[in-house]
C-alpha cells in the first residue's frame, strides 16, 4: 500500500478545500510513534459520510477513501507496531466498514464499489496476518472476518451478491480460507484452528448454505454451490484429510465428518433434494458419493 509522507498529506488536505464535497467528518486520533493515517474525502461526490481512525502503537499506517459515496461510515482502530489498513468506498451509499487490528504486521483491506447498504469487518490480532474483503456491485451484506495467532490468510469476496453473509474465524497459525459469493441470499462460515489448514465456499445463484470447520494438521476442505436451497457441511479433525462438497440443482443436504488422518471425501450432487451422509473415521478412507 502506497504511504503519503507527511508533506503530501498536508498538500491534500489543503487541495480538499477546492472541492464541493459536503457534510462530511473526518476525526483522526494518534499516540506512539510514527503512525500514519489518511483520511481523503475531496471527491465532489462525497456526501455525508465520516472517517472515524485512531492509532497507538508504533509505525502503524491507515488510509480511508470515500468517492462519490454518501452516507457511509469507515471506522479504522490500530494498536501495536508496523500494521497496515487500507478501506476503500466508491459510488455507492450506507456502508460501514470496521477495522481493528493489534500485534504486528498485519494486512488488512476493504473494498466497496457501487454497493448500497453493505457491512465488512475485519478483526486481527497476533502477527503477520492478511485479510480482504471486497464487495462490488451489491446490497445488503456482511462479511466479517477475525483472525487471531499467526501469518493467517483470509478473502471474502461477495460479487453480484445481494442480502449475503460470509464469516470467517481463523486461530492457530498459517491457515487459509476464502469465500467467494455471487446471486442472493447465501451463508457462508468458516471456523479454523490448528495449522496448515485450508478452506474454500464458492457459491452461487440463490440461498444456498454451507459450513466449514476444521482443527488439526494440514487439512483442506472445499464446498461448491450452485443453484437454490443447498446445504452442505464439512467437518475435520486429525491431519492431511480432505473433503470436496460439490452441488447443483436444489434441495440438497450433504455433511461430511472426518477423524484421523489422511482420509478423503468427495460428495457430488445434481438435480434435486439429494442427502448424502460421509462419516470417517481412522486413517486412509476414501469414500466418493454421486448423486
Amino acid at each position: 500500500m502506497k504511504v503519503l509522507t507527511p508533506i503530501a498529506a498536508a498538500t491534500l488536505c489543503i487541495a480538499s478545500g477546492l472541492v464541493l464535497a459536503e457534510n462530511n467528518t473526518a476525526i483522526l486520533t494518534q499516540s506512539g510513534i510514527n503512525n500514519n493515517a489518511v483520511a481523503d474525502q475531496e471527491d465532489a461526490g462525497a456526501y455525508g459520510n465520516t472517517i472515524d481512525q485512531a492509532q497507538s502503537g508504533d509505525m502503524n499506517s491507515a488510509e480511508a477513501v470515500q468517492q462519490n459515496e454518501s452516507n457511509s461510515t469507515i471506522y479504522q482502530v490500530q494498536d501495536g507496531a508496523l500494521n497496515e489498513a487500507y478501506s476503500l468506498q466508491l459510488d455507492g451509499s450506507g456502508n460501514t466498514t470496521t477495522i481493528y487490528q493489534s500485534g504486528a504486521f498485519n494486512n488488512a483491506s476493504t473494498w466497496q464499489v457501487s454497493t448500497q447498504g453493505s457491512t465488512a469487518v475485519i478483526r486481527q490480532g497476533g502477527f503477520n496476518n492478511d485479510a480482504e474483503i471486497h464487495q462490488y456491485l451489491g446490497q445488503g451484506n456482511i462479511a466479517v472476518i477475525e483472525q487471531s495467532g499467526y501469518v493467517h490468510g483470509a478473502y471474502i469476496g461477495q460479487y453480484t451478491s445481494y442480502d449475503s453473509e460470509a464469516y470467517i474465524h481463523q486461530s492457530g497459525t498459517d491457515n487459509e480460507a476464502y469465500i467467494l459469493q455471487s446471486g442472493t441470499g447465501h451463508y457462508a462460515d468458516i471456523t479454523q484452528d490448528g495449522i496448515y489448514n485450508q478452506a474454500t465456499i464458492n457459491q452461487s445463484d440463490g440461498f444456498n448454505e454451507a459450513d466449514i470447520y476444521q482443527s488439526g494438521f494440514g487439512n483442506d476442505a472445499n464446498i461448491l454451490q450452485s443453484g437454490w436451497y443447498n446445504h452442505a457441511s464439512i467437518s475435520q479433525d486429525g491431519y492431511y484429510n480432505v473433503a470436496d462438497i460439490i452441488q447443483s440443482g436444489s434441495g440438497h443436504q450433504a455433511i461430511v465428518n472426518q477423524a484421523g488422518a489422511m482420509n478423503e471425501s468427495i460428495v457430488i450432487q445434481n438435480g434435486y433434494s439429494e442427502t448424502a451422509i460421509v462419516n470417517q473415521a481412522g486413517s486412509g478412507n476414501t469414500a466418493i458419493v454421486l448423486q
